[in-house]
């Protein structure tokens, strides 16, 4: 039997104490509601107004379970902790998960983390689906949004990523122009059959124009980003970790599948609330109050980026 470690400092008694790894999941990963909520918790909107002084303190708290971890594998023994412990340091744990760059250690501007997405894209979603889909419109709000992403992409990259500066501004470059173009095109093609169509009906109208734009746009940065790995390979590891050499099949498919997922992946955020905005102009539950009006437009829109992306 191996000896219990305990942590001292909080003087619990061991019948209150259970087991404890920071390397295991909160939640299983091996299902689609594992991910999920792993991915809520540490994209969650709320942390993207921690201020710095609160990120490091969950920080040192990380950082000393972590070391408590350590000493605890060489002695053979295990990390005992309250349920109310293990509570906080989950809740660090998702804090520094939004808001600290994994690689570098440092904490990231409030713009630069992956849970302020939900927040910041609010004006972008005002823009694309609420808006006019006028050649100034698309133009302004496919660049934005293309801005934002190879922005929040480039502060959260992989530290050992050897792409330069020419690659991120060819791909940056190729992105804004595939996305500006194939929205224009998309106008184009609908206006046809959009014309006549007037009220809440343009609303799928805007949805269809901006989702084939950015999907597309994203298929093509990912190929263009993540070009080295489908002619090079990648690195493949043992289960120790250890690289064991490089495979261009596994580059390939790799880089394949997850430019594929990059067609899908705008369409909830996009779709939600274009069918929430349609509901709602049918059944004419739209407030007449302006300000009530807008509250309820963020509402959705805020909702739709806080759950759509994690579920994607």
């Amino acid at each position: 039997m191996s000896n219990i470690l305990q942590q001292e400092s909080f003087g619990e008694n061991t019948e209150q104490t259970v087991p404890f790894s920071l390397s295991q999941p909160e939640y299983d990963q091996s299902t689609f509601k594992g991910r999920f909520m792993g991915l809520l918790k540490a994209q969650n909107p709320l942390n993207a107004f921690l201020m710095t002084n609160k990120i490091e303190k969950s920080m040192k708290l990380i950082s000393e379970q972590v070391e408590l971890e350590k000493k605890a594998l060489e002695n053979g023994s295990q990390v005992m902790m309250t349920p109310e412990m293990i509570k906080r340091i989950r809740k660090a744990q998702y804090e520094v998960a939004s808001s600290v760059h994994p690689d570098t250690n440092q904490i990231l501007p409030f713009y630069q983390r992956f849970c302020s997405y939900s927040i910041v894209n609010i004006p972008v979603l005002f823009g694309m689906i609420l808006s006019p889909q006028t050649t100034t419109s698309i133009i302004l709000w496919q660049w934005v949004n293309q801005t934002y992403n190879a922005m929040l992409n480039y502060s959260n990259r992989n530290a050992s990523s050897n792409l330069d500066m020419k690659g991120l501004g060819i791909a940056y470059g190729s992105a804004v122009t595939a996305s500006i173009s194939i929205g224009l095109g998309m106008r184009k093609i609908l206006s046809p059959y959009t014309k006549n169509v007037k009220g809440p009906g343009l609303l799928f109208s805007n949805f269809l124009i901006n989702v084939t734009a950015i999907g597309c746009a994203g298929v093509l940065n990912v190929l263009i980003m993540r070009s080295s790995e489908m002619k090079e390979g990648i690195t493949l590891v043992d289960k120790e970790g250890t690289p064991t050499g490089k495979s261009q099949i596994i580059g390939k498919s790799a880089v394949l599948k997850t430019a594929a997922t990059r067609v899908i992946l705008p369409i909830p955020p996009l779709l939600i609330p274009t069918v929430a905005f349609y509901l709602l102009e049918k059944k004419h539950m739209i407030p007449k109050n302006r300000a009530g009006k807008l509250f309820m437009e963020t509402a959705i829109f805020f909702s739709s980026m806080a759950f759509a992306p994690p579920l994607c």
